[in-house]
């Protein structure tokens, strides 16, 4: 794991954030089955990537219909960052808008089989509390993301963004990845 605290200056942060909050992105609440119920996601998501890429977790295509122009820069500067081959860069971004401290991403890990395991993870506005685990009752490595931070991990590794009832402003996570092609 590798955290950089100031990968983006707040003006990048905010302009960026900004971006992500206008019209120019389409958020959506999924639902998706969980030991035989229908549950709703506690945050929105939007994607984006190569062309024709999916990428699948519980039980849900994300197809990707190209990067918009604005995140291009950023999508280079990530990759360098994260020391991404040229030919292999990442090809995936799955975004996740979290309104408030009691929007969250539960214990789970990002193993699915197309799925590289390195995960470039950038935090947008509010700070939170991220955690990451190699199992279930083990210690847990404590991160608190702030505004223009990224964290490159496994996401084969558990990992959660916890709840909190402190008030807290809304945050945007972007997680690029490398799907393979199916």
């Amino acid at each position: 794991m590798q955290y950089i605290p100031s990968f983006l200056d707040d003006n990048e942060a905010q302009q960026l954030q900004r971006w992500l909050t206008s019209n120019a992105v389409h958020w959506l609440r999924e639902s998706f089955p969980i030991f035989g119920k229908q549950v709703t996601a506690p945050r929105r998501l939007a994607w984006f990537g190569d062309d024709g890429v999916n990428y699948r977790y519980t039980g849900i295509d994300h197809c990707a219909q190209g990067w918009p122009e604005s995140l291009q820069p950023l999508r280079a500067k990530v990759c360098a960052m994260a020391k991404r081959p040229a030919e292999q860069p990442f090809n995936f971004l799955l975004a996740n808008r979290y309104s408030h401290g009691e929007e969250y991403m539960g214990w789970h890990r990002d193993d699915e089989h197309a799925a590289d395991p390195l995960i470039a993870s950038l935090s947008l506005g509010a700070t939170r509390r991220f955690r990451v685990r190699s199992g279930p009752g083990r210690p847990s490595t404590v991160f608190d993301l702030a505004n223009g931070s990224l964290l490159l991990l496994d996401g084969r590794q558990q990992h959660t963004l916890t709840k909190t009832k402190r008030l807290v402003g809304e945050r945007i996570n972007l997680t690029f990845r490398r799907i393979d092609a199916a």
